[in-house]
């Protein structure tokens, strides 16, 4: 249900985004009108609710353990202050070992906050604060957008626990297949996801092609669980360059619209 109303307001805005002029009741007609069409049910609320609150509990408890952290490392100033004052080398080697345990610590919640809580890929923010400055590219680079094709199909008739591990591994196979210097996965919403290219790293691979061997071999796997023998499935995309200090929402829309016309080539 949220994968659908990602979906929707997506398709609202991008809908809206060449008029001048939006009121609440031009873009509540348009939501209704689109949310119809993929058929979702605003009695599910609550089921809503919980799922989006999933997210939201993640970022509360980094949240909470980085403020623990905090408190320990001010603490810790403090211990150490008076450990160098009366020369006790005894406390500032306990100190130090406590300060290395902390590192590793936040280091780990540093990396739950930029990590997708379903399928370990980069989130929103990541991509957000390492990408981009104020909505524009901070380098040269290429983006590819990937929509996992009849992503609806395997929730409704498998259900959504299958699709959630049709999501881990795609990331999994995408993070394998793709795994060299300056390549980045992005689960940027739902089964849509983001392959970013940094151009300096990536300067002497063929994008285009690496992304084609890449979308066939998927459709050669085959995921397997305790209620089916075999799911095939496969994503669409479209792949476009950046430049720095260029708008992302350009280049998204771009790479958007090529994914769509990946899609109707491939059915």
């Amino acid at each position: 249900m949220k994968n659908k109303l990602k979906e929707v307001t997506y398709l609202t805005v991008k809908g809206l985004k060449k008029q001048e002029v939006i009121l609440p009741g031009t873009y509540s007609d348009e939501f209704e009108k689109i949310a119809k069409e993929f058929e979702v049910d605003f009695d599910k609320e609550n089921v809503i609710l919980k799922d989006l609150n999933q997210e939201l509990d993640h970022v509360d408890n980094i949240v909470k353990k980085t403020n623990d952290n905090l408190t320990h490392l001010h603490e810790n100033t403090e211990k150490a202050q008076k450990a160098i004052e009366s020369n006790d080398s005894e406390a500032l080697k306990a100190i130090n070992n406590e300060l290395s345990t902390m590192k590793d610590q936040i280091a780990f919640l540093q990396k739950e906050l930029f990590s997708d809580p379903l399928t370990g890929a980069y989130n929103r923010k990541w991509f957000a604060d390492y990408y981009l400055d104020q909505d524009t590219f901070k380098a040269d680079g290429h983006m590819a957008f990937l929509d996992l094709n009849k992503f609806k199909f395997i929730n409704d008739n498998y259900g959504h626990l299958i699709g959630d591990q049709v999501l881990k591994y795609l990331v999994k196979f995408l993070k394998k297949e793709l795994d060299f210097p300056g390549i980045d996965v992005v689960r940027y919403a739902g089964d849509e996801f983001l392959v970013l290219f940094d151009k300096e790293q990536t300067s002497n691979m063929n994008i285009d092609q690496t992304m084609k061997d890449v979308q066939l071999k998927l459709t050669k796997q085959k995921l397997k669980s305790k209620k089916i023998d075999e799911l095939k499935f496969s994503f669409s995309y479209g792949i476009a360059s950046f430049k720095e200090k260029e708008n992302m929402e350009h280049t998204l829309e771009l790479v958007d619209e090529l994914m769509y016309k990946n899609k109707e080539s491939n059915r």
